[in-house]
């Protein structure tokens, strides 16, 4: 048998005999001791990632490959460049290891001293000309990020920025779906050293990333430096104060928090990534953020409150709108064009709910055999919601359809009859902060909205008028709600017209960028 193990792209697998199995599947039975059973399993195996440098631990991870693989086993990247992975490749990556893990300390120790510089220094007050091009800074160290609330923010903007600036240079380490052709777009592809050891490739990623930005500014007229925060990432910062630009940040939330009580919690150098984003904080002109619990946040944390806006999600109403085909996801998965179809779009992250849901529709079915479940995405709490849908014994009636492109998001979210989002509350009692992109695009599709009361929601969302608000972290809450609206075809259609309306009045990207953009001259305007 052939495996086909795939860090990102599965578009790349021309095998459809082959065993496919996600690279963190294989990193998750390595950690739990269960890689024991796929020991020389395989006769062939072939890892495909975007690029050679993409892949997280090479060592361990070539490791991995030549234990399960008996036979022919190679690595091969987007271009359709091959790695056999054999004595000499592993020899090669061995001896990366161990020098990294030899001199990364002294690596942090040079990440520090830079932080610390720019922490003393103090930015001059900088002067912005908006006919000029603003510049967008997408600078996680991140690979195969297909679909999400991330990447309908940041296409959001930068497809909105010329309005009302000049023509936006958008820099990532990856391509963003669904962002403009015509946009100029600057891919940082340069190999980052230490992807051997825990978290300091990330730290690293400055050093390498930041010569190219720093060239760009030199080579273009540039407006405002515009950053989505990120876990231990300061280049942007760095190159604002460096050549005195405006500079705005984009603040979704602590990552130190997120990575403590969604993640792993195994966070290493946890002070040195908490002065990063005070350093952010203290140099920022202008900080957008998606919610008040965020802004009440950044006070908290001596943030001066003029320099904040809070500028909540949006959704472009010329892709997500009422009136696309639903009979063709319907189609693809066998849905019967009767059933009342229930949705959620996520990332099934530790906070979404997913499995909330699942456990009240399986109270639904026990009443109602005309419906179904489609669940879009994929994430940490897919292994429970599975467990929920198999001792129910839901298969039959439960679509479980993985990620999907970011472009065909609202297709999917059209064969839907009702959208649901069952947000949970925090689990250390802060509020929660987010600004769940899926209720903005539930919105404009003009569908009958279940959602969590909780924070923003409640404020955007008016119960019995545009969705059915109901007590987060409750199935019987979701079940009660979920009921109303398969029983009154006639309430969906007055929820979903009212909301559609309040979202294109409301919550456009165009308007969540225009916000911004004015907001940032306003501060220019008056440090000037």
């Amino acid at each position: 048998m052939k495996a086909e193990i795939y860090l990102s792209d599965k578009g790349l697998c021309k095998d459809s005999e082959s065993e496919k199995i996600e690279f963190n599947e294989i990193v998750s039975m390595a950690m739990n001791g269960k890689l024991i059973k796929y020991i020389l399993h395989f006769n062939a195996l072939v890892i495909y990632s975007k690029s050679f440098n993409a892949l997280p631990s090479p060592f361990l991870s070539m490791c991995i490959c030549r234990l399960i693989c008996k036979g022919h086993a190679e690595w091969q990247n987007e271009k359709g460049q091959i790695r056999k992975i054999g004595i000499a490749l592993i020899w090669k990556l061995l001896v990366c290891f161990i020098k990294e893990h030899l001199t990364y300390k002294a690596a942090i120790r040079q990440i520090a001293d830079e932080v610390a510089k720019l922490l003393e220094k103090e930015k001059e007050e900088p002067v912005l000309d908006l006919k000029k091009r603003p510049l967008f800074l997408r600078l996680d160290l991140t690979f195969g990020i297909m679909a999400g609330g991330s990447v309908g923010h940041i296409a959001g903007v930068v497809n909105n920025l010329e309005k009302y600036s000049g023509a936006p240079i958008l820099v990532s380490s990856e391509p963003v779906p669904t962002v403009k052709e015509a946009i100029e777009f600057v891919l940082l592809d340069e190999e980052v050293p230490y992807r051997n050891v825990s978290r300091i490739s990330a730290f690293m990623f400055n050093l390498v990333n930041y010569p190219v930005m720093e060239n760009l500014v030199k080579d273009h007229d540039i407006s405002f430096i515009y950053q989505r925060s990120g876990l231990d990432i300061y280049s942007g910062v760095k190159l604002a104060v460096s050549c005195n630009l405006p500079y705005v940040l984009e603040y979704n939330g602590s990552e130190v928090w997120c990575e403590t009580h969604w993640g792993s919690n195994n966070l290493r150098f946890i002070e040195l990534a908490e002065k990063i984003e005070t350093l952010t904080f203290q140099h920022a002109d202008l900080i957008t953020c998606v919610s008040e619990p965020l802004r009440q946040e950044l006070l908290s944390r001596g943030v001066d409150g003029k320099k904040i806006i809070v500028t909540p999600n949006g959704v472009d109403p010329e892709r997500y709108y009422p009136d696309i085909d639903k009979q063709t996801v319907r189609r693809k998965y066998h849905i019967g064009s009767e059933k009342v179809v229930i949705g959620f779009i996520g990332t099934f992250g530790a906070w979404h709910g997913t499995e909330i849901l699942t456990e009240a529709y399986a109270e639904l079915r026990k009443k109602y055999h005309n419906i179904h479940l489609l669940l879009i995405g994929d994430g940490i709490k897919m292994g429970e919601v599975k467990r929920i849908i198999q001792m129910n014994q839901l298969e039959d009636s439960v679509t479980l359809t993985g990620i999907v492109p970011q472009k065909e998001g609202p297709l999917y979210l059209g064969a839907c009859d009702i959208l649901v989002s069952p947000t949970l509350k925090n689990s250390d009692g802060t509020p929660f902060f987010g600004s769940p992109t899926k209720i903005f695009e539930y919105m404009a599709m003009g569908k009958g909205i279940v959602a969590s009361n909780i924070d923003q929601m409640a404020e955007v969302l008016k119960d019995g008028e545009t969705a059915l608000l109901v007590e987060p972290n409750s199935v019987q809450a979701a079940k009660e709600a979920i009921e109303k609206l398969i029983e009154n075809s006639e309430l969906r259609v007055l929820l979903g017209k009212n909301a559609r309306k309040e979202a294109c009045s409301k919550y456009t990207w165009e308007m969540h960028t225009g916000k911004i953009v004015t907001a940032l001259r306003g501060r220019i305007e008056r440090e000037v």
